[in-house]
């Protein structure tokens, strides 16, 4: 089975993490550029880009994006917009091709809304991507459903659950069941993790534990694509440290092998939304997806197995003594 080493579209290196309170956070540096050009959401609604309810009637699993910009737009699995008729995640990262309008999936993360008033609004960008609990959780539904030969989706209703058990965790009541309103809750003990894990220049990725344990990857090959990125991700990571108590936090070499441990892992072609193609994996200990276009690893979403999950759940811990490279 093919690898996702050969196709890096940019050599990466670790770096000293930011620690605050049971987060880390391992910046990923680039030591080259990708071919493959593209822009963020972000940056393309500055360009007119949008994303809009179906234009015959909304769906709350699907969406459409407008693309009128020369160069494709990346939206990115567990990102959230806000507005229309009801907030949404995007299940699956996407590069929208240039001039183009692209149906995508997504899954609802306010249950109580079904605004059709606003349903010709644009939606608006949200100031935090999902938490990794709740990303963890689409990601493997939505390889779950690509292997069984269907669309990558997540569970819709397993995903209102989600939200709702952790707006009961964090002690927050939402009229309409939405997960902005935890975030906004905290909103400023995560803004307070945000200015304290800074964007470095040339990153083009992060490796996020909490609580000791690795939780997730992200990375993204072109560098400000992902710094428009860095602070909802960011914001998304401390929504979850919040649970999680203080711990001595994984080393860089710690960092080095996870990285190591997720490129080698063997992984399974499949079809992407927009352009492309996708990429799915789970081994030791480690699951996710990317995206390849044009022969290049555009985007790599891994998360580590939390203990008690089945399989050794090996990635998310330190190495063992045995495996530590002499000083």
């Amino acid at each position: 089975m093919p690898k996702l080493a050969p196709r890096l579209a940019v050599q990466i290196t670790v770096a000293e993490p930011s620690v605050v309170g049971s987060l880390a956070v391992f910046p990923l540096m680039a030591a080259s550029e990708p071919s493959v050009r593209y822009v963020s959401f972000a940056e393309a609604v500055q360009g007119g880009a949008t994303v809009k309810e179906l234009e015959g009637g909304a769906s709350v699993n699907d969406l459409v994006v407008h693309n009128p910009l020369d160069v494709p737009v990346l939206l990115y699995e567990g990102e959230e917009v806000v507005g229309a008729q009801q907030n949404r995640t995007f299940d699956v990262s996407v590069l929208v091709a240039a001039n183009s309008v692209l149906r995508v999936p997504v899954s609802c993360v306010e249950a109580g809304r079904w605004d059709g008033g606003r349903h010709t609004e644009a939606f608006a960008t949200a100031p935090q991507a999902a938490n990794p609990r709740l990303r963890r959780m689409k990601n493997t539904q939505a390889r779950t459903s690509l292997a069984a030969g269907m669309d990558a989706r997540a569970d819709q209703s397993e995903v209102w659950r989600e939200v709702a058990d952790t707006a009961e965790r964090h002690g927050v009541h939402s009229a309409t069941g939405a997960i902005d309103d935890v975030f906004n809750r905290r909103r400023e003990q995560l803004d307070t993790a945000q200015r304290a894990v800074e964007m470095r220049c040339s990153q083009v990725g992060m490796l996020a534990a909490i609580g000791g344990r690795f939780v997730v990857l992200d990375h993204v090959s072109e560098v400000e694509a992902f710094a428009a990125l860095h602070g909802p991700l960011v914001q998304g990571y401390a929504l979850d440290a919040l649970e999680a108590p203080d711990a001595a936090p994984p080393s860089c070499d710690d960092a080095r092998d996870f990285i190591e441990l997720l490129l080698g892992a063997p992984c399974t072609p499949g079809p992407a939304v927009g352009l492309g193609e996708g990429v799915r994996f789970a081994f030791g200990g480690l699951a996710g997806t990317g995206l390849i276009c044009e022969g290049e690893l555009v985007t790599l979403t891994a998360f580590a197995d939390e203990p008690g999950d089945d399989g050794p759940a090996l990635a998310g811990r330190v190495r063992r003594p045995s495996r530590r490279r002499p000083r």
